[in-house]
């Protein structure tokens, strides 16, 4: 599959216009009509509301090419690594073999005083190299043994308490061709994501885990959502695709994590090079210098790995594009792709809110709710740049993932009206949406603050916002009695 024409893309440019006011505009469904809808919608109804399956998008002769020759691009640069690793511990090994005549050299040039000067300088030009590489080495293996940071806490459902978002998934998948997931998870991202459970572990069977932000749920209509694990659960209908996506991920993750983490070996090494007397640490800082010129060197090979994959994910992520398209439309995936971006602006706002909230003392008891009315309340000024900035986006070299209007454009290709078109929120999935989202919300302040929050510390959402909106409305009060003349927050 190749990318869509310019001139298929400024086709995109002029036609969507409207649709972006009116998927910047739009706003979530109200608690009212949100209600209302899972009152008269059964379970039945909204799994019946698949009109059928999809026809699965079929991989070009370019596209496996590109696969293979990524596949083998992307295995040979761990190996390279290790060859690194190798011929430093040859080096090492050579140095400490074949440079013994130094001593020799020493002892037979000079007499007395002078041997024995002599002596220590060649003890320290033989011993150097061998500390310097030892450290070296040790540096250099412990990115393969070290574990990666956890993600953020998440929360595990179960089939029994959400049998109809466990059913409604099973279904997706049914219509897409992908494997069903054996567990979903709850998180606080303005994401959606599918993968393997347990990593490489379950990489040989379909052992997935599918993982949803409430965000998502909150601020997505049930057609966008729908179209939304479409497109994660395409990555997944291809078994070879999927598992070569997983590779290719994770080797890249596993080059930053080698190029940019530092740990407590580092900070010691840098501490002890500082701090000790310069007759000695003169060896850590050579040492600290061959780390530096070696992470230098994985980074050139972490970059060759990005550019060689990134032309395959993205054609990846034009074809899980398709698969959105084909469940829910093509028109729906444009208004989708805008919605997603208007919601992570609104997610920054409600983080803003959150260190307001903080710093007073009071925490929000509902974070996704805290988003969405962030969203309700974007001005007119944010939606336009956010517009602005979706028709400048660019797609680069190294980028993982297209430009917005390349993918808009890739999608129009299919002129599909869907197989799902059911008009509900997307909450309707959740027994109980407020409670769950509460349950994140907590499980993220642990995560941030590092301990549990007691219910009884937090605040409601509408108590926070009363208050927030009577400061702002005391505060403009203040501004046109004053004209201006002073402010709150200064001294008189």
């Amino acid at each position: 599959m190749s990318d869509p024409s310019p001139k298929r893309l400024q086709k995109t440019r002029t036609s969507s216009s409207q649709a972006k006011t009116d998927a910047a505009k739009q706003k979530p469904v109200s608690k009212k009509s949100s209600k209302r809808a899972v009152k008269e919608l059964t379970p039945q109804q909204i799994l019946q509301a698949f009109e059928g399956n999809i026809e699965p998008v079929t991989p070009t002769m370019l596209y496996r090419l590109n696969a293979l020759l990524v596949s083998i691009v992307m295995v040979l640069l761990p190996l390279i690594y290790v060859g690194i690793i190798g011929l430093v511990v040859w080096g090492v090994y050579f140095h400490a073999v074949n440079s013994l005549g130094l001593f020799e050299v020493a002892s037979s040039g000079s007499s007395g005083r002078n041997r024995g000067k002599g002596m220590v300088l060649m003890a320290l030009v033989y011993l150097a190299p061998i500390v310097v590489g030892a450290i070296l080495v040790i540096f250099m293996l412990k990115p393969l043994f070290s574990r990666p940071v956890q993600s953020s806490a998440c929360r595990t459902l179960k089939r029994e308490k959400e049998p109809l978002l466990f059913m409604f998934v099973d279904r997706v998948c049914e219509a897409v061709g992908a494997p069903s997931p054996v567990q979903i998870n709850l998180d606080i991202q303005v994401n959606a994501s599918a993968g393997f459970r347990r990593g490489w572990l379950s990489l040989l069977g379909n052992d997935l885990v599918l993982t949803i932000g409430m965000p998502l749920v909150a601020g997505l209509s049930l057609r966008q959502f729908t179209g939304v694990l479409a497109h994660e659960f395409g990555h997944f209908s291809q078994g070879a695709g999927m598992r070569l996506s997983f590779i290719i991920r994770s080797i890249n993750m596993w080059f930053l994590r080698v190029v940019y983490e530092r740990d407590a070996w580092d900070e010691r090494l840098e501490h002890l090079s500082e701090t000790l007397d310069l007759r000695i640490s003169w060896i850590l800082y050579l040492t600290r210098f061959f780390v530096w010129l070696t992470r230098k060197i994985l980074w050139a090979l972490m970059m060759v790995g990005h550019l060689v994959s990134g032309f395959l994910m993205r054609q990846m992520e034009f074809d899980a594009d398709r698969y959105e398209a084909r469940l829910v439309g093509s028109r729906c995936f444009a208004a989708t792709s805008k919605r997603l971006t208007l919601l992570g602006v609104a997610n920054q706002g409600a983080l803003s809110d959150l260190g307001q909230f903080y710093a007073e003392g009071r925490l929000v008891d509902n974070f996704p709710a805290l988003i969405n009315i962030n969203f309700k309340k974007l001005p007119e000024d944010v939606l336009q740049a956010v517009d602005a900035s979706i028709e400048e986006e660019q797609t680069g070299w190294f980028d993982t993932h297209p430009a917005t209007l390349e993918r808009i454009a890739s999608v129009q290709n299919e002129e599909s009206e869907g197989v799902f078109r059911l008009k509900a929120p997307a909450t309707v999935l959740l027994s109980d949406f407020s409670r769950e989202a509460k349950y994140v919300t907590r499980d993220f302040y642990f995560g941030v603050f590092g301990k549990k929050i007691h219910p009884s510390e937090l605040h409601s959402i509408d108590e926070l916002l009363i208050r927030q909106e009577e400061e702002q409305r005391m505060h403009r009060a203040v501004q046109r009695y004053y004209q201006g003349a002073i402010y709150p927050n200064r001294p008189l």
